[in-house]
Order: C-alpha cells, then structure tokens, then sequence
C-alpha cells in the first residue's frame, strides 16, 4: 500500500480514507494478536522468537500521544443521529457501516452478522454517552437466555461517541447481563470496554466516507 498521505490533505479521495482505515484495523488487530502471544509466552521457552529488528523500529513510530491523534485523525463529528426517531435508522446505517469496515463479515439479517472469528452476533448501535442498554424496560429479557437473540455466540455493539470516533466492540453476551448498573438494563461503556473481546476504533469522518462509496 502507498505511504499515508499528511492528515488533512485535501487530495485525499474517500476510497483512500476508507482503504487507510481498514488498513489500520488491520495493523491494530495484528498488533494485538502479537502482544497477547507474549503476555502468554509459555515458560520456560524452546527458545526466545526471534524478532526482526525493522519490526521494532516501525512499531516505534506509532508511539504517538493520543492527545495528537484524536486531534488529527478523529476530526469532531458525529456518524449516528441523536434521539429516539432514529434508532431503526441509525442501527441500519451502522450495520452497513460495519460490514464494510471489517473484513469477512456478512449480514444474516437486519440484526444479525457473522464474523469469522467470532460467529453469529447479534447487532446493536448506540449514541448514548453513559453506556449501552442490554435489556429491554418492560419486557421478559430482563435475564440472560430469555429471548431468541442470547442464543448468538457474541454481540457487536456500534458506539457513535460523539467526538469522531466510533467504535466497535465484540463481546460475549452473558457476561455483560452481570455488569449491568444503570438501572437494571444498562451496562456502563467502562464496563463493555472491559468485557470485549476486540474493539475496533474507526474515525466518524471514515464511516461517512464510506456510506458515500456505497451510495
């Protein structure tokens, strides 16, 4: 792939953000796969891996303070709408959204996708600032294992947070029945961030980006 373009090149095309931002995805995910190999190096060791150098240099770049790079990469705009009157739309968009953003993921229907690595998940977006609602008020899934969807192997819940960034976090959907502390039906976003088992940040400039592409 070409080198990145300086951030707010205004020659930069929506095709090349969209191409940038699953690269990154990408780089991130690989990046998390490694370090979770040697936080689990098994003891004692065959014999120590053996690291390429430029491995490490490259990763050297990347040593960015966050502050700079929300500031850059995550211009302030939203992706989803506020209020109630677009949950059904914002839910469909952010589907879409993430079909295109992660790789081997296909739509079973409008709330469910499957992800090679992760299965059958159910499909949740929210805009809310404080957390994410696992249950319903005023129905029977007030309990894990009471409606049809607990049944999924994992669940993907689309963060809109308002600053320009989404993320996309995957979880186990049990364990997040025991974290709920907002009322009775919701979980913190602490909490979910905690509980996944990937989350993958994208820039809200990138998901309108590609909505663009597919229009």
């Amino acid at each position: 792939m070409a080198p990145r373009k300086p951030v707010g090149d205004k020659a930069m095309t929506s095709a090349e953000r969209v191409a940038l931002s699953r690269w990154v995805n990408k780089v991130e995910a690989a990046a998390d796969e490694l370090l979770n190999l040697l936080v689990t190096a098994p003891q004692p060791l065959p014999r120590a891996p053996v690291i390429h150098p430029e491995l490490v240099d490259r990763l050297a770049q990347f040593n960015l303070d966050q502050d700079d790079q929300q500031e850059e990469d995550f211009p302030p705009m939203r992706f989803l709408k506020l209020g109630n009157g677009n949950q059904v739309v914002n839910k469909r968009r952010a589907l879409a959204c993430t079909l295109r953003f992660m790789d081997g993921a296909k739509r079973i229907d409008r709330r469910t996708i499957e992800l090679p690595e992760f299965g059958t998940c159910h499909f949740s977006a929210y805009t809310h600032p404080k957390g994410a609602m696992i249950s319903t008020p005023n129905r029977e899934d007030d309990s894990f294992g009471s409606v049809d969807w607990h049944s999924r192997d994992h669940i993907i819940l689309f963060r809109d947070v308002g600053d320009g960034r989404c993320i996309i976090y995957i979880s186990e959907i049990e364990p997040l029945f025991a974290l709920r502390t907002i009322g009775q039906h919701g979980v913190t976003w602490d909490a979910v961030s905690g509980a996944s088992k990937k989350a993958v940040v994208l820039s809200s400039k990138d998901a309108l980006d590609g909505e663009e592409l597919a229009a």
